[in-house]
């Protein structure tokens, strides 16, 4: 068998042959599905016929009879039924320890992973940042304190970074109106956009933003604090962009922190991190590693079994893409899904050093329900080799990624693989607990170490220099109850949440 390794090719964007014609599957027992009916019809089979093959807990699905997938049509389009098929089929599978299937979702119908949506292109998502750190708005996310609404994230290079917009900057009117969460959506749905702020030091600020494309930095916040007289790195993080546009940043960053002294300890801000691309956090977390930990194993990705083992015949209706869109070809032929090596094998991945940080022993992460997917990955693949302390609040539980199929307008996307870190350990679904729990501050800056996560991790840090008793001396709470807006108020639809392969391998069998 050879393998041939294909970079610049990604799970999450399929394009491939499906109109309303329903694929053949192979499995241990014959097809049962009809082989005439509607396109909406012929689309709730397919739904249910990839699931069986390629979703990570397919063991749990009934067989076709049972499940009946043309039962669903009481939504009012054609979408809604979709949807309700999806959430069925995400159902089945109990988590033992819970005692709840592992996607019971927050809302109601909704799974906690899976989603079918309309085909998009390759951008994939409508969102105030895609997944390579495109945005077209205005640039910054809000959030409540009590009654208030305080700026929560400025995207670099965009029109509100520009305007000078810091977080935690309190906002007061929008478009001449009082503040609110619907002041604030009418506004961030126009073109342009007036915000009445009041600064941290007390100073007002009147800007006119007009919406505007640009490219964000994923880097909100590299500095170099000082505790108990020893140097410790600090790093604010927002999303896992392709590594190709990320790399030359994050080198730039870890050369500046390496040239600041012998650092022993990190915090990264995850708090807002939705995931994104696995080979930029695996490669964040070569960064953080030492030599000593070179050709050790970081990750492993685990799918199931029929897939580990080939026999997902089905994927071969999902024609092949390299990362530039361009066909594939293997001995002639047009590759597709089916040709993707699935083993734990040939998806197992290894520490190689990168950079030149060399002495990093304890890691601080801050988290919230916003750190999901690639973000919880990086925590989970270090927490083998190095002291890690997470502060803040619990995170979203999302140790599974997912690749895209393309069915007739629709692009499924179903739990597709767990991923497990060198000692097999994957069961975060509920997500990570803190080992100090913060509530979140919005009325502060990142790097102001008035800001209450930031500060509960120096203050553990400190007292651990000092020999004192981190844990039960650190929980640091705002004042007036701070409670954080989970929803955003971005205007149109969240940013990219997931994990994407970039880079896979391809098996030549002929």
């Amino acid at each position: 068998m050879v393998k041939a390794r294909h970079k610049g090719l990604f799970l999450l964007l399929l394009t491939g042959v499906f109109a309303c014609k329903k694929p053949s599957v192979v499995e241990t027992e014959p097809p049962v599905s009809p082989t005439s009916g509607s396109r909406t019809a012929f689309t709730l089979d397919s739904i249910y016929l990839y699931a069986r093959q390629t979703y990570l807990w397919n063991d749990a699905l009934p067989d076709y009879a049972a499940f009946s997938p043309r039962q669903f049509t009481a939504g009012a389009t054609d979408l809604q039924n979709f949807k309700a098929a999806l959430y069925a089929i995400s159902q089945y599978k109990i988590n033992t320890l819970t005692g709840f299937p592992f996607e019971k979702g927050v809302l109601p119908g909704v799974p906690k992973y899976s989603f079918i949506d309309l085909y998009t292109g390759n951008r994939g998502f409508v969102a105030s940042l895609d997944k390579e750190g495109n945005g077209d708005d205005f640039g910054l996310e809000f959030a409540s304190f009590g009654e208030e609404f305080y700026v929560k994230l400025v995207y670099p290079n965009s029109p509100a970074a520009m305007a000078g917009i810091k977080r935690g900057d309190q906002v007061r009117f929008v478009n001449g109106t009082s503040a609110s969460s619907a002041s604030l959506l009418a506004g961030l749905d126009g073109t342009s956009l007036t915000l009445d702020l009041l600064r941290q030091d007390g100073l007002s600020l009147i800007v006119e933003l007009q919406k505007a494309s640009y490219n964000s930095d994923p880097v909100l916040e590299a500095q170099i604090l000082r505790v108990a007289n020893k140097a410790v790195a600090y790093l604010v993080y927002r999303q896992f962009t392709p590594l190709s546009s990320s790399k030359e940043g994050l080198n730039k960053t870890f050369t500046d922190f390496a040239a600041g002294g012998h650092i022993e300890t990190m915090i990264i801000d995850l708090r807002y991190n939705h995931g994104g691309y696995v080979e930029t956090a695996r490669y964040l977390a070569n960064l953080l590693a030492t030599n000593a930990l070179n050709n050790k194993v970081m990750c492993s990705e685990q799918y199931n079994s029929l897939m580990q083992e080939g026999k997902a015949a089905i994927l071969k209706n999902q024609l092949y893409f390299d990362g530039n869109g361009q066909e594939v070809y293997l001995n002639g032929r047009r590759a597709t899904y089916a040709d993707v090596d699935f083993s734990v094998t040939g998806n197992t991945y290894h520490f190689a050093k990168a950079g030149s940080l060399q002495t990093l022993q304890n890691l601080y992460f801050l988290i919230g329900n916003e750190t999901a997917s690639a973000s919880e990955m990086l925590i989970n693949i270090l927490k083998p080799y190095f002291k890690v302390k997470l502060i803040g609040s619990r995170s979203y539980g999302k140790p599974v990624g997912f690749f895209g199929v393309r069915i007739d307008q629709y692009n499924l996307y179903t739990a597709g693989f767990l991923i497990k870190n060198a000692q097999g350990n994957s069961d975060y679904f509920d997500g990570f607990i803190p080992d100090v729990l913060v509530e979140d501050d919005v009325t502060h800056n990142f790097g102001d170490q008035q800001e209450s996560c930031l500060q509960a991790a120096l203050q553990d840090i400190g007292q651990t220099e000092s020999g004192l008793n981190s844990r039960q001396a650190s929980v640091v709470k705002p004042g007036n109850g701070l409670r954080p807006r989970v929803q955003m108020l971005s205007g149109n639809s969240p940013s990219f949440s997931g994990m994407i392969k970039q880079e896979m391998k391809l098996i030549k069998t002929e």
